[in-house]
C-alpha cells in the first residue's frame, strides 16, 4: 500500500511500433507508407487512454491498410493495437480473438520480438483486472518469445511483470523470486538499460516493503536511485513510504516532500494523477500517525480526488483505507466505518481466494512443464542415438559385440538420469506445492487479523455507543466478542502470533505454555548465535510446527516429567534436538503409525530438504534429532 510500481500502460505499443523494424521483413515499406503507418500510430497514441473507441478506429485503418499491402508482419501489429483497444473497451472475447490473429501473422513473418511484446501487454492487462489466471499465460509466452528474439530487454521487463503480479496477489515470496530473477538476468548482460534496471530494483524493494522487510526494502531503493532517471519521484515517495511503515515519520516525510517536488518540476509524460493519489495518501497516514488530523484531512481530500481521477483501483483501495484509519483514529466512527465498506466492497471485486490459488496452480504447472519439456527432449536424443548405434552394428559386423556393450551402457545411463529428472521433478512439484500452501496459510491468516478483525472491532465500538442497558445490545456485544475470539482462534491456528517475534521467540513460548501445565518441565537452550538467525516466514512456520508436534506426542505418549530442547547452528545446518525421560518408544511402532502426528513430522523435515532420527529404548526416554539445511535463513 502506498507504493509506486513500474507501469506498463496501454500506448505501450506504438512507441515500440516507431522505433522497431522487423528484420525479417518480406515487402519492405516504401517511404510513402512507412509515414502513413507512423502517422497512425502516432494518432493512436495520442488518444488510446482517453478515447479508446476512436484509437480502436485508428487502429482497425492500420491493419486494413498493412493487408492491402499484404505485409502480415504489419497486419500483425495493426491485430495487436486492436486488441489492446478492444481490452480497453472491455471486449475481452474480441480481444483475445485479435491477439490470435496477430500470433499468427508474427510467426508467419518470424518477429518474435513484437510476438512478446503483444503476450506481454495481453498479460499486463489480464493481471492489472486480477484475472490472473489468464494474465499468466500471455505472460510466461512473452518470455518465450523474447528469448526466442534475443532481446534480453523485454525478458528482463517480463520477469518484472511476472513479479508485480505476484506482488498483487501477495504472494510476496514469489514476487521477490521473480525480481531477482530479472536482476540476475540484468547482471549477466551489461547492455540491459537503465530503464529495465530501475523496474527490477524497484518491483524487488516493494515486495520486500509489503512482506514487512523494511530494511532490505530501503537498501533496495537506494540501489534503484543510479537507474531511476526522470522517474526518481517514484523512488522518493517509495522510500517515504516504506520509511512511514517501519516507524520513522521525519524520514519518511523528508522522502514524500522530494518526491512531491520532483512531480511539480518535472512532471511524468503519463499518469499523474495516479502518482499524485500515491503521494498524498502516503502524506495523510504520515501525519495520521504523528496525530497531525489537520493536515491529515487535508491530504486525505487530495488523495482521494486524485485516486478518483486515475481510474486505478489499486489506488482507490488505498485512499480508502488511509480514510478508514484516520476516522478511527479521530473517532467518527460513523464516516470510518462507510470508508471500510467501500474499502472491503472494492477489494472483493478485485481479488478472491480462487483466483489467487488458480494462479498459483498455473505458475507451478508452467515451471513443471518446462522440466518435462527437457525430460521430452532427452528422449528424443535417447531415440536418435539408438537408430544411430544400430546402422553403425549392421555396417560393422566386426565391432558388433563392442557396440552392443557400448549402447547397453550408453541406454542404462540415460534411462538413470532420466529417472533423476523424473524424480527431481515430482520433488520440486510436491515442494512447490507445500510452499503454496504455507503462503496461503499465512495469506488466510493476515487477512483475518487484518481485514475481518478490524471490521468486528469496528462493529463492536458501535455497538459500544448503543444504549447499555438493552438486552439485544447486550446479546449483540457478547455474540461479537465470541465471534472476535473465534476469528483470533482460527487466525492462531493458521499462523500463531508467536511467529511475528520470531521462530526461536515462539520456541521459547512454547516452553513456557508447558512449564506453565505444571505436570512437565521443559528445558531451552538456543545460544546467542542463534538468536541472529531470520528464516522466511514459511519455513519459520514449518520448523515451529515440527518442534510443537514432537512436544505434543511427549507431553501425550511418553509420560516425561521433563523434556529438553536445543538449537544450535553448525557447518550451514540448524540442529534441533528433543529429549525426553519419558517411558520410551518401539521404533517400529513408528514405521508401521496410522495416525497423523509423525507423518506429519516427517512431511515437514523432507519438504524442508532436511533428515530427522530417532533414538528411544523401553523406558530410558526417547532423542529426536532434526538437522536442517539453513533454508531461508539470513
Amino acid at each position: 500500500m502506498g507504493a509506486i510500481r513500474c507501469k506498463i500502460i496501454l500506448w505501450l505499443f506504438p512507441f515500440i511500433l516507431l522505433g522497431y523494424k522487423s528484420h525479417a521483413q518480406p515487402h519492405p515499406l516504401s517511404l510513402k507508407d512507412s509515414v502513413a503507418f507512423e502517422a497512425l500510430a502516432t494518432a493512436y497514441n495520442n488518444i488510446v487512454n482517453s478515447n479508446a473507441a476512436r484509437a480502436d478506429s485508428i487502429a482497425v485503418v492500420f491493419f486494413l491498410r498493412a493487408r492491402q499491402l499484404s505485409n502480415e508482419d504489419y497486419m500483425g501489429r495493426g491485430a495487436t493495437l486492436i486488441s489492446t483497444t478492444r481490452m480497453a473497451l472491455k471486449k475481452t472475447d474480441e480481444a483475445v480473438a485479435w491477439y490470435d490473429k496477430a500470433q499468427h501473422y508474427f510467426v508467419h513473418a518470424k518477429n518474435y520480438l513484437w510476438k512478446g511484446y503483444a503476450a506481454l501487454n495481453m498479460g499486463i492487462l489480464f493481471s492489472r483486472r486480477y484475472d490472473f489466471e489468464n494474465g499468466f499465460l500471455y505472460l510466461n509466452q512473452s518470455v518465450q518469445d523474447f528469448e526466442k528474439a534475443g532481446d534480453i530487454d523485454m525478458v528482463v521487463s517480463a520477469y518484472v511483470s511476472i513479479s508485480n503480479a505476484f506482488h498483487d496477489a501477495k504472494n510476496y515470496a514469489k514476487g521477490i523470486e521473480y525480481a531477482r530473477a530479472a536482476l540476475k538476468t540484468a547482471a549477466t548482460h551489461p547492455a540491459v538499460k537503465d530503464y529495465y534496471r530501475w523496474d527490477a530494483f524497484n518491483v524487488l524493494a516493494i515486495n520486500y516493503d509489503d512482506n514487512k522487510e523494511y530494511e532490505k526494502a530501503i537498501h533496495t531503493h537506494l540501489q534503484a536511485l543510479p537507474y531511476a532517471g526522470n522517474r526518481v519521484h517514484s523512488t522518493y515517495n517509495n522510500l517515504g513510504n516504506t520509511y512511514k511503515k517501519s516507524g520513522r515519520t521525519d524520514s519518511a516525510i523528508h522522502y514524500l516532500s522530494r518526491s512531491l517536488e520532483s512531480l511539480r518540476e518535472n512532471p511524468p509524460g503519463w499518469g499523474l494523477d495516479y502518482h499524485k493519489a500515491t503521494v498524498y495518501g502516503n502524506f495523510t497516514d504520515v501525519y495520521r500517525i504523528q496525530k497531525k488530523y489537520l493536515p491529515a484531512n487535508s491530504f486525505l481530500d487530495s488523495a482521494l480526488y486524485y485516486a478518483q481521477k486515475s481510474e486505478s483501483p489499486e489506488k482507490l483501495l488505498d485512499a480508502y483505507e488511509y480514510a478508514y484509519l484516520l476516522k478511527k483514529d479521530m473517532q467518527q466512527y460513523k464516516p470510518a466505518l462507510a470508508f471500510l465498506e467501500k474499502y472491503m466492497a472494492l477489494k472483493d471485486s478485485l481479488l478472491n481466494e480462487e483466483k489467487t490459488t488458480a494462479m498459483l496452480n498455473l505458475q507451478e504447472k508452467y515451471q513443471a512443464g518446462k522440466k518435462q519439456a527437457i525430460i521430452e527432449q532427452q528422449k528424443q536424443e535417447i531415440a536418435k542415438r539408438e537408430q544411430w548405434l544400430w546402422v553403425g552394428g549392421i555396417g560393422l559386423l566386426a565391432g558388433c559385440i563392442a557396440t552392443c556393450f557400448i549402447f547397453a551402457l550408453n541406454k542404462s545411463r540415460q534411462e538413470q538420469k532420466l529417472q533423476r529428472e523424473i524424480f527431481n521433478r515430482q520433488a520440486a512439484e510436491t515442494k512447490a506445492l507445500f510452499d503454496g500452501e504455507q503462503n496461503e496459510r499465512i495469506r488466510i491468516a493476515r487477512d483475518l487479523h487484518d481485514g475481518v478483525g478490524q471490521m468486528l472491532s469496528l462493529v463492536k465500538m458501535s455497538l459500544s455507543t448503543l444504549e447499555t442497558g438493552d438486552v439485544a445490545v447486550q446479546k449483540a456485544m457478547a455474540l461479537t466478542d465470541k465471534t472476535i475470539d473465534e476469528v483470533r482462534y482460527v487466525s492462531h491456528n493458521l499462523l500463531p502470533q508467536e511467529l511475528n517475534f520470531g521462530i526461536l521467540r515462539a520456541l521459547e513460548n512454547l516452553a513456557e505454555k508447558v512449564n506453565a501445565s505444571g505436570t512437565t518441565k521443559m528445558n531451552i537452550d538456543i545460544p546467542g548465535q542463534i538468536q541472529t538467525l531470520q528464516f522466511e516466514m514459511q519455513n519459520e512456520l514449518s520448523i515451529y510446527r515440527i518442534v510443537q508436534e514432537v512436544v505434543n506426542n511427549m507431553l501425550k505418549h511418553a509420560g516425561a516429567s521433563e523434556i529438553n530442547l536445543s538449537v544450535k547452528y553448525k557447518d550451514n545446518q540448524v540442529l534441533i534436538a528433543v529429549n525426553d525421560n519419558g517411558r520410551g518408544i518401539d521404533l517400529k511402532d513408528i514405521d508401521n503409525s496410522k495416525g497423523m502426528g509423525w507423518k506429519n513430522i516427517n512431511a515437514r523435515v523432507h519438504m524442508l530438504d532436511g533428515k530427522i532420527n530417532v533414538k528411544s529404548e523401553q523406558l530410558s526416554g526417547t532423542q529426536i534429532e532434526i538437522t536442517l539445511p539453513s533454508n531461508g535463513a539470513n
